[in-house]
């Protein structure tokens, strides 16, 4: 895996922000549902959404990286665990990609990475049933 460099940031910022945008589309803003209609200024970037019953916070960092972790009563509490991880990394040939905590490419904003999405969000909810 190669190092990321400095002039690698702007296209990690612009890459968190149209996975933000993809992601609210998916997921909306329970504190707020109103279309967002300006982009957010400042990371990381943040917001509470609702799936089977359950609150969940999504965050999203500048530096590329993809969070859904608690977010009732749960997310109160100082770094939450994650339910969902993806960041971005450099590849052999230099490129930068999605990938999984285990270094695992994943195409990412795909509609197929919501069925994932999903599956750890049931583990979570059948864990603590």
């Amino acid at each position: 895996m190669n190092a990321i460099e400095l002039n690698d940031l702007p296209y990690l910022r612009e890459e968190s922000l149209r996975v933000f945008r993809w992601l609210l589309a998916k997921y909306p803003n329970i504190d707020n549902p109103a279309p967002q209609t300006q982009e957010p200024i400042e990371f990381p970037i943040r917001w509470k959404t609702e799936q089977m019953g359950q609150i969940f916070e999504w965050v999203i960092s500048d530096m590329g990286s993809v969070t859904l972790r608690l977010g009732g009563l749960e997310g109160n509490r100082r770094n939450p665990a994650p339910i969902f991880y993806l960041s971005l990394r450099k590849g052999e040939e230099g490129k930068l990609q999605w990938t999984d905590p285990e270094g695992n490419p994943i195409p990412f904003p795909d509609p197929s990475i919501l069925v994932e999405i999903q599956n750890r969000v049931q583990l979570y909810i059948d864990s603590v049933s």
